[in-house]
């Protein structure tokens, strides 16, 4: 599906800072090598001060600083390794993927032979573009259904809804309005929002409750809740969901708080 290269850059610079703090905290790290040794569970710690003393000298309880700085110390050399190898793998990874990736290649064909291909690895943006192009059947509206519609032409029910789709399109989140959905006892809904993130290609539901003080209303929608979470759709996982009420209406900060955290 396409690696992201800053998140790539973004480890890779934070294990080179930590390599930078290990280095530090290393250049004063006491000499000799700990041995640990455990007698019905109790430890007792020795200080080996050349390779070829197997033993070792006691370290007592009133030098436990002592093994506590060994201890340290091996264990930072020990993340310095990790670290360095794993630091070594990104950067070699960047330089097969400026090459470009397994999704580039489909991309990179002129029209007459992508229309010879069934391509097995699209980009992200194709990916988008075919989702979104998926059919499916619209739930419809009522004579009495006041007319409202968002920015991109789709009528909508609510001017909440019209705000969505504004915050969505802001971070170019591929958006779709009341897919049908069939639940596990086998009843039909049309969740507000089917939701996309291009850059893992996970996809979310977007459930906005606007009369959250209204008790029949609530009544209703928690048993809604309830049949999504058996049908497999989780809040916080890939269920969203956001509230307003009379008095409060709804949080845009929420809004693209959520976005950022599930959908980008």
């Amino acid at each position: 599906m396409g690696l992201r290269n800053d998140t790539l850059i973004k480890r890779r610079d934070y294990l080179t800072e930590l390599i930078t703090y290990i280095d530090q905290r290393s250049a004063d790290a006491p000499g000799g090598s700990l041995r640990v040794s455990s007698k019905n569970g109790n430890p007792s710690y020795y200080i080996r001060k050349e390779p070829t003393d197997r033993t070792g000298t006691y370290i007592r309880k009133s030098d436990m600083h002592l093994a506590k700085a060994l201890a340290q110390r091996d264990y930072l050399k020990k993340v310095r390794e990790c670290a360095s190898a794993e630091e070594n793998a990104i950067n070699e990874l960047l330089n097969v993927l400026q090459a470009g990736t397994v999704e580039d290649v489909y991309s990179g064909l002129i029209l007459p032979r992508k229309e010879l291909v069934t391509p097995v690895a699209v980009s992200n943006e194709e990916y988008a573009k075919q989702w979104l192009a998926k059919p499916y059947k619209r739930k419809g509206f009522e004579e009495s259904d006041p007319e409202i519609y968002a920015d991109n032409g789709e009528r909508v029910r609510s001017k909440s809804e019209v705000l969505l789709f504004k915050a969505f399109d802001s971070y170019s989140v591929p958006a779709k309005y009341e897919v049908p959905l069939r639940l596990w006892n086998g009843k039909i809904i049309h969740p507000d929002f089917d939701l996309l993130n291009v850059r893992t290609r996970e996809e979310f539901m977007w459930e906005h409750f606007g009369k959250a003080d209204n008790p029949d209303y609530m009544k209703y929608n928690v048993g809604r809740l309830n049949d999504l979470i058996l049908s497999g759709y989780y809040p916080g996982i890939n269920l969203i969901i956001t509230f307003e009420t009379d008095k409060k209406t709804l949080d845009m900060r929420v809004v693209h708080a959520l976005i950022k955290r599930f959908l980008l």
